[in-house]
């Protein structure tokens, strides 16, 4: 995201936000047809946002080689892309045919945005899945995905869907897209609850179910094993965060 976006992007939230509360207290005193107008600029600038989110790297398949771009808003926690029942994304037009799901977590960095709205950026430190990684033929790419101020991880899936299995939440949101091959059919939903998450990250490396690109890298090359793997012993809460008007609270689940 350039400077000059990053700027355009704070200067159109903040009008978002002053023309929803406005619309909202013209409904609450019963003149809802004076906020019609209102509701029309603020889509407009939502379609803008929607469009202007970066692609950011996020993964390397391990089957492919191919790299995964994914639309993120890169800039901060204010931006709608983080507000978890009311998001504003755009998915990627094509994902590799063995991507199955994209989770994240994220460390994050005092004070935290104060938005209108809920956001759930996960827990403190990077983690996986057992239920999905076990699974045969699956396998994980770790990656570090700054977001403002706060220092992000992606965790994302590659290979055959395992059946029966419910995958996980796409990160910040409450459900997943489904893909079949590499293409959206619908969407599914899995409880968040850190009880099904293992951060204890070594033993994956060393068994080549979990890989890792290096922070910085451009190139996104995939790295194997636990030597040198910057995201083991990080510090941070193994609780789910849940950021509100400002504060923060750690949850263990997710309804």
């Amino acid at each position: 995201m350039t400077e000059d976006t990053g700027a355009e992007r704070k200067r159109l939230t903040a009008e978002a936000n002053e023309l929803k509360a406005r619309a909202l207290e013209l409904r609450a005193a019963g003149r809802g047809e004076e906020a019609f107008p209102l509701w029309d600029r603020i889509t407009e600038i939502n379609r803008w946002y929607r469009r202007m989110l970066p692609a950011v790297t996020v993964a390397r398949c391990p089957d492919t080689g191919e790299v995964v771009r994914w639309p993120i808003d890169t800039y901060g926690l204010d931006g709608k892309f983080w507000a978890y029942d009311a998001t504003i994304r755009r998915l990627p037009t094509s994902v590799p045919p063995a991507w199955l799901a994209m989770a994240g977590a994220m460390r994050l960095a005092d004070p935290v945005e104060d938005m209108p709205f809920t956001a759930v950026p996960g827990p403190g430190v990077p983690f996986v899945v057992p239920r999905i990684l076990a699974a045969p033929g699956v396998r994980a790419v770790l990656a570090e995905v700054p977001v403002g101020r706060h220092t992000g991880w992606t965790i994302s899936y590659f290979g055959p869907e395992p059946e029966g299995v419910p995958l996980i939440n796409l990160w910040g949101t409450n459900d997943y897209p489904v893909y079949e091959p590499g293409e959206p059919r619908g969407w599914a939903t899995a409880a968040a609850d850190v009880a099904d998450y293992d951060f204890e990250l070594a033993g994956w490396l060393e068994s080549g179910k979990l890989r890792w690109i290096e922070p910085g890298d451009e190139t996104a090359s995939l790295r194997e094993g636990a030597d040198g793997c910057p995201f083991l012993g990080l510090p941070g809460e193994r609780l789910i965060a849940v950021v509100t008007n400002g504060s923060v609270r750690r949850v263990e689940a997710l309804g």
